[in-house]
């Protein structure tokens, strides 16, 4: 009898070690999912922002239970160069895009052989999948593939839309793809799976739905109908791999313009159209939330809600009209290096690893989200890849981020200008916002800024040197008074972009002929 309760006690301890080791390659191992809206402001949620006047309890119900990060920063001010950096953990303005974004039938900026997070994880044997907006270049089949380009430029004569599209992201590491070529302003309005269309366009978006450029659409088509597509595939593709490891990058399509809210959520925010579509965001993101609660599969899911960018202009017709402020006090918006042009919400939650209701306030960047992964993964990233990504995996838990002080954050307008932060100091290396074309009848803001808009925008010496924590509203320049700072910063900014990287390594190569609108670099 003694020996039989030995052996049940030997037994029941070696299942209860094997249960924990499981439990601890488990969570060693987390599935992820990566919601990247579009165009969302950091005044929009309001966790961020008390004064907002969309409320958003999904968003804050994720912050409470994870982290809230109040000083992150997407690599760009706009859709495709925040993109590339966030998958790559590369910057594009070190690729052919200097300024701008791509349209929907561009060429593909990802380089063949470029790592991107799909490949990372699929390294690790996690499924994968991209649901939503890629906006990274695709190839159409043509007669003519040199007619494509780096721009927005919307060319589709000639494209057969029966054929294969080559380098769609089932070629960057994704298993899965389902979604849209470009932004929901951006033809063509058709539905991507894998690599071809899942229904032929048959007429033109004016015939189809408000809002938008012209071009080829399905029957049918209509704005309000995709953000609700895309959730709808990224729950059955959590459910479809809930029994094996799995990362899933959800770029919405929202609420970037076209705002086009489903027909339940008009009204709901009690503002405007572009409330109600923050609040559809919103509720989606309650759906995946409640997905994964059902599939037992939250407290084993790293869960990450950010933006590509700030939010659209109209956003001051907005601020006046209504009294929301899209950019939460911040100067600037979508397009600028100012603060409102890149600072934008990030939220993660991961229970057991990081603590709920916490928030961090130290300078992050999207585009170190490669080495944050790569860090949680384990898995050493070759030197040429992921060359501006610092990991930021002690912060989400919560640790301290002195040790990534020494590695500056680089901001990057639509109009190609370049900013630096590092620490307290941000310095602008122009004058103005570098994006956007303010001028003083533009109603720019509805609030009082120390110094005049013409000051503001032009006087600046074509520097600008704010201390983000004792002036985040970058009301104060003090270029003049920190020459030291301002020269050091500049010096550090020219380097990061000779040598083809920001972190350590070799240096990755550097063409003076491709920055005409850098006139700091020697």
């Amino acid at each position: 009898m003694v020996k039989a309760t030995g052996l049940l006690l030997l037994t029941v301890g070696i299942c209860l070690q094997l249960e924990y080791l499981a439990l601890g390659q488990t969570m060693a191992r987390p599935n992820v999912v990566l919601i990247f809206a579009d165009d969302l402001g950091y005044g929009d949620v309001s966790c961020y922002n008390p004064d907002s006047r969309i409320r958003t309890p999904n968003l804050d119900r994720l912050a409470s239970e994870g982290i809230q990060m109040t000083d992150a920063h997407s690599a760009s001010a706009v859709c495709t160069p925040s993109r590339y950096a966030l998958l790559t953990g590369r910057h594009s303005w070190r690729t052919e895009l200097k300024s701008g974004v791509l349209g929907g039938f561009s060429l593909p900026l990802i380089e063949p052989g470029r790592k991107t997070l799909g490949d990372l994880f699929k390294q690790r044997g996690y499924a994968t999948a991209c649901i939503g907006k890629w906006h990274l270049g695709m190839e159409w089949d043509r007669p003519h593939r040199g007619d494509q380009e780096y721009a927005m430029r919307q060319k589709w004569d000639g494209v057969d839309f029966s054929k294969r599209i080559r380098r769609t992201p089932t070629s960057n590491g994704f298993d899965l793809f389902f979604g849209i070529s470009a932004s929901l302003d951006m033809p063509p309005y058709v539905f991507i799976e894998n690599d071809r269309v899942v229904e032929l366009p048959t007429s033109m978006l004016e015939f189809e739905d408000k809002g938008g450029r012209p071009g080829p659409a399905t029957k049918g088509w209509r704005h309000k109908y995709v953000m609700s597509a895309i959730i709808d595939k990224t729950i059955e593709f959590v459910g479809e791999y809930r029994n094996e490891p799995f990362f899933a990058y959800v770029p919405l399509n929202s609420p970037h313009t076209p705002h086009a809210p489903a027909d339940a959520f008009v009204g709901t925010s009690g503002m405007d159209v572009y409330g109600d579509f923050v609040v559809e965001v919103d509720h989606h993101v309650g759906r995946v939330m409640q997905a994964l609660s059902d599939l037992r599969l939250a407290d084993n899911t790293l869960f990450i809600v950010t933006s590509d960018n700030g939010p659209e202009t109209n956003m001051y017709e907005r601020l006046q009209q209504t009294g929301h402020d899209s950019s939460g006090l911040l100067l600037g918006s979508k397009r600028d290096n100012w603060e409102g042009g890149h600072r934008v919400p990030f939220i993660a939650r991961w229970p057991g690893v990081i603590r709920a209701g916490s928030g961090s306030s130290d300078p992050f960047c999207l585009v170190d989200l490669m080495a944050t992964f790569a860090d949680l993964l384990e898995v050493n990233l070759p030197e040429s890849e992921g060359v501006d990504s610092v990991t930021a995996l002690p912060l989400l838990k919560g640790e301290s981020g002195a040790y990534r002080e020494s590695h500056a954050i680089i901001h990057h307008s639509s109009g190609g200008r370049f900013a630096i932060r590092r620490g307290d100091w941000k310095l602008l290396l122009h004058s103005g916002s570098g994006g956007n074309n303010y001028s003083v009848k533009s109603g720019r803001r509805a609030k009082a800024y120390a110094g005049t808009l013409e000051q503001r925008l032009f006087d600046s010496g074509h520097r600008q040197l704010y201390n983000m924590r004792l002036d985040m509203a970058e009301s104060q320049n003090l270029a003049t008074e920190h020459p030291e700072i301002v020269a050091e910063l500049t010096s550090l900014a020219t380097e990061y972009i000779k040598n083809g990287r920001s972190t350590p390594g070799s240096r990755q190569g550097y063409v003076a002929g491709d920055w005409p609108q850098i006139d700091w670099v020697d």
